[in-house]
């Protein structure tokens, strides 16, 4: 196993936590934006979190996966800072190795050296 799995397989692992934690509300302590975020947004944030637990398993998609919630995670890092709260320690620690993804060149070409 390379470090590419072990990084895709961690963000994976991530992704149907906090995917799951929109439906269970088990992670502790939630979310400070939670009560901000209408509903219907944070299920949708649920459901998009849960597929790409599955979709960054598959070639054709990581880039594409590992991209979008780059910049999802950067996001929603500035909008925490932005309301005055900093509990944006996971989404800046998934932004990083989703980053690690997207900045592997062979990954950028669409090349799977596993």
């Amino acid at each position: 196993m390379n470090l590419r799995n072990v990084i895709i397989a961690i963000c994976s692992l991530l992704f149907f936590m906090i995917g799951a934690d929109k439906f269970l509300g088990f992670l502790e302590p939630p979310c400070s934006l939670a009560d901000t975020v209408p509903l219907t947004v944070w299920t949708i944030f649920g459901v998009l979190q849960l597929g790409a637990g599955i979709l960054i398993w598959i070639p054709k998609f990581r880039r594409s996966v590992a991209g979008f919630f780059f910049v999802f995670m950067i996001v929603f890092c500035i909008v925490h800072i932005a309301h005055g709260t900093y509990d944006i320690g996971g989404a800046a620690a998934m932004a990083v190795k989703l980053g690690l993804l997207v900045w592997d060149p062979a990954f950028i070409r669409g090349k799977d050296n596993s």
